[in-house]
């Protein structure tokens, strides 16, 4: 059974409520931390909001990266599984879409489904792209990096700040890279897209292809912006993850 010390170091608390009606847990990007979500989880009332820290990263890099999205997802499902007292939506976005997935997949079988799953810019689960970033010189992963926007332009030219944050970044893309579910592999939850509209990594027929994943209701939605688009245009996500928790909490008997 999962200690209470590696629930904390697993699971860390964004933003709470006087009486939440349900938690939001939030799976990062390639690369990404916990806090990367601080600012959106802001935005919410009635949910306490939680991210994942990924193993391999600030206060966790002496701990080794994991091999793949399934055995991250293991780690995690592990703790949110023995959270009951409140109903848990999740979130992802990028490679945080699939190992929200997967997640959701294992809570599903072990009797404790989530209320929806949200995947923000990100091919379908069953898509895999012929992309080789991971194995690329450094050079070429910072344009990868810059091509998206996650880090500012600072930041990647900072090779102190490189040496600590390109290990997990790579050790990252592998995992999603490398990363394929089987046709036919499905959650009954629902599911609802999200992706900017100028997102490089994406296009709107590849976001379509999530309606596969799942045997419940499925929603796409474009926003304006990129790969993090709600990073500065979050409010039309925060209001669609809030009206589905107030849906699904009036739907239950």
């Amino acid at each position: 059974m999962a200690t209470t010390r590696d629930f904390a170091l697993w699971i860390r608390q964004l933003a709470s409520t006087g009486d939440p009606r349900a938690r939001l847990i939030c799976f990062p990007h390639a690369g990404g931390s916990a806090n990367f979500y601080f600012q959106f989880a802001r935005g919410f009332s009635g949910l306490e909001v939680h991210g994942v820290q990924y193993p391999g990263r600030q206060d966790r890099r002496h701990e080794p990266f994991r091999n793949s999205i399934e055995e991250l997802a293991d780690e995690i499902a592990e703790f949110l599984g023995e959270w009951k007292d409140l109903p848990i939506v999740l979130l992802g976005n990028s490679m945080g879409a699939l190992v929200a997935f997967e997640v959701a997949r294992r809570l599903e079988s072990m009797g404790n489904p989530p209320l929806s799953l949200f995947a923000c810019g990100r091919v379908a689960p069953t898509l895999r792209k012929d992309q080789q970033t991971h194995l690329k010189g450094k050079d070429a992963f910072l344009r990868e990096m810059a091509l998206l926007g996650g880090m500012g332009h600072e930041l990647l030219q900072d090779e102190e700040i490189l040496d600590l944050v390109l290990p997990p970044m790579r050790a990252d893309y592998r995992m999603a890279e490398t990363y394929c579910a089987a046709p036919g592999t499905q959650v009954s939850v629902p599911i609802h897209v999200h992706l900017g509209r100028t997102d490089p990594k994406v296009n709107e027929a590849e976001a379509a292809q999530w309606k596969l994943s799942t045997t419940g209701e499925f929603t796409l939605d474009t926003h304006e912006g990129g790969h993090f688009f709600f990073t500065e245009n979050g409010d039309r996500l925060t209001g669609a993850v809030s009206r589905s928790v107030e849906d699904a909490l009036a739907a239950k008997p």
